[in-house]
């Protein structure tokens, strides 16, 4: 009985540290998508959708919460595509990968790259450029088109629950 008790805590703190390291790769990814400029491509096409959205339904006392649920919600969000978006790249990358991904887009040449690619330095570009040379970056180029493809799918989908949520509060 002592044994069958032993095994069973040896299997929970396997478990645990599974779980745990589960979480760490998730957590990777989304510093990753974060830090790429994923998450500011969302947070403008929320803004640009408010912007539509405020031509064809201006505020009024009926649909005034709703506009309040809107311009409070931005944050949740884009929170919400980036998980979304998170098995994407964990189906894609390794976990060594995305950390190497991070550690590229936490450089100053990966900053500057995200803020405004034409004001990159020459050390910033060589930088750029062995990083696009090495494993990972020959990985990124290689994987694109089935990127561009699921990020696609995930993306039509939250967009269009995103307006249909909007549209029922709006009305």
């Amino acid at each position: 009985m002592k044994l069958i008790h032993q095994l069973s805590i040896l299997f929970l703190l396997l478990t645990l540290t599974s779980c745990a390291q589960e979480a760490t790769f998730s957590e990777d990814v989304l510093t990753y998508v974060k830090n790429n400029g994923t998450a500011k491509q969302y947070e403008y096409a929320y803004d640009q959708l408010i912007t539509m959205l405020s031509s064809q339904f201006p505020k009024t006392e009926s649909n005034v919460e709703g506009w309040d649920f809107m311009n409070t919600n931005k944050e949740k969000y884009v929170s919400e595509i980036l998980v979304l978006l998170a098995p994407v790249y964990e189906k894609n990358f390794s976990h060594e990968e995305i950390k190497k991904m991070n550690e590229f887009y936490q450089s100053e040449a990966g900053k500057q790259l995200v803020v405004d690619r034409s004001k990159m330095s020459e050390e910033q570009k060589v930088s750029l450029n062995d990083f696009y040379s090495s494993e990972v970056g020959k990985k990124i180029i290689e994987k694109q088109p089935i990127l561009t493809k699921e990020i696609g799918v995930v993306s039509e989908n939250w967009s269009r629950d995103l307006y249909e949520t909007a549209l029922s509060l709006l009305k």
